[in-house]
């Protein structure tokens, strides 16, 4: 029986933020209506499949989008048939992300009761002129509403998303959003740096000049401010962009970094059955018309050979507290480069695994892509 984690993508937003890269459009009632019977559809498709049919949930994720958007009638016709087609067992994380301000009390208690667990709360920032920046619409009272709704509702795991590097944040305004999002209580923290993403209005105006590059620096000081205070607070830093306190952590995040397979259904959404990698096209007219026309959805798919393999592993253990087995370490890199980076200081060995600094963490990127040059793989 395969194991594994279902992520659903509910592409609809109440408006488009200019930075975001994901695969997201402006709610229409028409169109999210027929994407909701569609999901369906692909639902019951992938459950006959290999290897999903009769397989067993690690862990459930409504993302996009603002899946908080979805009728709660029709997030229980949906869960219900998750629990039909797959093994549902006790205690499974169930996750739904939600927009401040998309929320209230009878909505959230809706989902509550349907087995959704976990609630990702998307608040970016605390201050109103970064909110503008960002193209949010919620206010921060409207983030500080939807937390309490949410416990209101019986959620007892609820995380909230932050985003530093925004032009014109300073280290203060950063601190002053930690502090504010520690204040609500939460049980989890994401924070990332603030990317600009290809074919997005962030890219056009930092072309056209408008719009300043990130700046990496900046961003250092913010991860420095950031691990300082939720280290205070009680968390844990157990991936680079994620604080949890003790036994908060996000189980179907995990399934990501340790390599789990995952279903993925909806716009734009991946799944990875342990070696082979598949998509559905990003445009939601374009799935709705293959499944109109009892097509398969996917879009594109990929076959890891070992080098990708490898490549997928290091990076991933390297990103979270885990580290990377020091024996696996040893027989795809020359004792000279680990010795190296060792002496260096971008890597330390903890009993048998090795593990980036955290202050190095946002260095990732550059030490994995000098560990796979200088790879025994490389040289044979």
């Amino acid at each position: 029986m395969t194991e594994f984690a279902l992520y659903i993508h509910y592409p609809f937003c109440l408006s488009r933020c200019p930075y975001c890269g994901f695969a997201t459009e402006v709610e229409d009632e028409k169109q999210s209506s027929l994407f909701r019977e569609a999901l369906l559809k692909e639902l019951d498709r992938r459950a006959g499949e290999a290897p999903w049919k009769n397989g067993r949930l690690h862990s459930i994720y409504l993302g996009g989008g603002t899946p908080s958007l979805m009728p709660p009638d029709y997030l229980t016709r949906l869960l219900d048939e998750v629990h039909r087609c797959f093994n549902w067992p006790a205690g499974i994380e169930v996750t739904l992300e939600a927009n401040p301000g998309t929320q209230d009390q009878q909505r959230f208690s809706a989902f509550r009761q349907v087995g959704v667990n976990r609630l990702s709360i998307g608040a970016q920032s605390f201050h109103p002129a970064e909110l503008e920046r960002l193209g949010r619409s919620h206010t921060p009272a409207e983030i500080e509403g939807a937390v309490q709704t949410a416990r209101q509702a019986g959620f007892e795991n609820v995380s909230l998303d932050l985003i530093y590097g925004v032009p014109d944040q300073t280290v203060g305004s950063f601190s002053a959003s930690i502090h504010r999002a520690l204040g609500l209580g939460i049980d989890h923290l994401s924070a990332y740096s603030l990317t600009i993403e290809p074919g997005t209005p962030f890219e056009e105006r930092m072309k056209e000049g408008t719009l300043p590059p990130p700046d990496p620096d900046l961003a250092a000081a913010h991860f420095t401010e950031l691990r300082s205070l939720m280290r205070q607070a009680g968390f844990e830093h157990y991936e680079l962009t994620n604080f949890a306190k003790p036994g908060c952590f996000s189980r179907h995040n995990y399934a990501y970094w340790r390599r789990i397979p995952y279903l993925g259904l909806g716009t734009g959404a991946h799944s990875f059955d342990g070696q082979r990698r598949s998509w559905s096209p990003r445009d939601t007219r374009q799935y709705l018309a293959r499944l109109k026309a009892g097509e398969d959805p996917v879009a594109g798919e990929e076959t890891l050979t070992p080098d990708d393999e490898l490549k997928e592993l290091v990076y991933l253990s390297l990103r979270t507290r885990d580290g990377l087995d020091i024996a696996l370490a040893g027989r795809t890199f020359t004792l000279e480069t680990l010795a190296e980076l060792l002496d260096a200081g971008f890597l330390v060995q903890l009993k048998d695994r090795l593990h980036i600094p955290e202050e190095r963490w946002l260095l990732l990127d550059e030490i994995v892509v000098r560990m796979l040059n200088q790879s025994r793989l490389r040289s044979t």
